[in-house]
């Protein structure tokens, strides 16, 4: 039974670790492209200026 439940803890742990490991890339790439698109308005901006 031990055996059973400690293989059933590990599961759920490592599950929710993926989960979490999984939304934090989602959101570095979300940041990362959001700061590409930034710099893009402001290049766009400068160009305008001039």
């Amino acid at each position: 039974m031990t055996d059973i439940s400690s293989i059933l803890i590990l599961t759920l742990v490592v599950s929710v670790l993926y989960f979490l490991v999984q939304r934090w890339w989602r959101h570095r790439q979300a940041a990362k492209l959001a700061d590409k698109l930034l710099q893009e308005v402001v290049k766009g901006k400068d160009s305008f200026r001039r």
